[in-house]
């Protein structure tokens, strides 16, 4: 069985949740300042600047990478210990969900907060994509690739269990 890798697949879409702690998403360069999101909140990039958004502005925010990050971690060490079909299919079950949450963590950065803080800079002649925002993308690939592979196993257990 190819648990193995599948198990690489979500530590390392955790991993990348992780990564993000420390990462910023994106810098919004305006005539008088200078915004940078991460998952923590918005940060000014010039000292003593003006706050539009408050620090709880970007708590959905936090809360789902830091759930994406959990389940990836869960998903990862159950898969070492599964071998009953039961297992896999509660497994599958939270990668299905695990894949829901990096979708709705997508969704909310990219059509909420980035063009919310875009509108609040004054003069925005540029918005800068850094690695971090990226991040969620290959997350979300490993995940759906580590998930395809579970079902696979899914697959070759019951075809196991039939011939028994």
């Amino acid at each position: 069985m190819s648990q193995r890798l599948q198990s690489i697949f979500f530590f390392l879409s955790a991993l990348l949740f992780a990564l993000l702690l420390f990462m910023p998403l994106v810098e919004f360069d305006g005539e008088s300042n200078i915004l940078i999101l991460n998952l923590f909140g918005v940060e000014s990039g010039i000292p003593d600047g003006v706050m539009p958004f408050s620090k709880w502005f970007s708590l959905p925010m936090l809360v789902l990478g830091i759930t994406a990050m959990l389940l990836g971690g869960y998903l990862a060490m159950g898969l070492f210990r599964a071998v009953k079909l039961v297992q896999f299919v509660k497994l599958h079950k939270f990668a299905r969900i695990n894949i829901i949450v990096i979708v709705a963590w997508i969704a909310l950065t990219f059509a909420f907060y980035i063009p919310t803080i875009g509108k609040s800079v004054v003069g925005l002649y540029d918005t800068i994509y850094k690695v971090g925002a990226f991040l969620p993308l290959a997350s979300l690939l490993l995940s759906v690739a580590a998930a395809a592979g579970l079902k696979k196993d899914i697959k070759k257990v019951r075809a196991t269990d039939r011939l028994r």
